[in-house]
């Protein structure tokens, strides 16, 4: 019995461990690779599936491309590249008015409409404005209207309402 349940243990590790290492690496991916910023280190990647040669595959060359920093040289060992788009602009203005934030670059502006924070603010936004609409409609119906415009619905100030309503979101 304590070992069924020493081998049910190993074996949850191991699958909670592979997935530590997954979500590591795309977390470094995202971080230093998709979106590199002016104070972004080059970022090395090492064979590191044959646990038998750890010390050959991941060890040495970790230590030679510290070894060299620590000197000043340039490491033998190239860095991880990520493809960029060469019509990329990396100087563009963008002011996102949700947010009240400015971006700079087009690959974080599109990393900032995809944000969870951007997002937030836009639900938020929407949210707002059905509330607006909700308001303006339920302040549009007075009760001396006749018989006729209640059947037809709520009424609506005007036309720009929805137009002003619409760029917002």
């Amino acid at each position: 019995m304590r070992r069924k349940l020493q081998k049910i243990g190993i074996e949850a590790l191991k699958q909670v461990t592979k997935r530590y290492a997954r979500k590591q690496n795309r977390w470094v991916k995202n971080r230093f690779l998709s979106r590199p910023g002016p104070s972004v280190p080059p970022v090395y990647g090492l064979e590191v599936s044959d646990v038998s040669k750890w010390e050959e595959s991941v060890l040495e060359p970790a230590l030679e491309i510290v070894q060299s920093f620590i000197q000043g040289h340039k490491p033998a060992a190239t860095p991880v590249n990520m493809p960029s788009s060469e019509t990329e602009n990396k100087r563009s203005y963008h002011m996102c008015d949700l947010c009240d934030r400015i971006i700079i670059g087009d690959r974080e502006w599109a990393a900032h409409m995809k944000s969870k924070s951007h997002l937030y603010h836009l639900k938020k936004r929407r949210r707002l404005d059905t509330d607006a609409i909700a308001t303006i409609e339920s302040q549009s119906i007075s009760p001396g209207h006749d018989k006729e415009h209640k059947e037809k619905g709520p009424l609506r100030q005007n036309d720009q309402n929805d137009e002003e309503l619409k760029s917002c979101i």
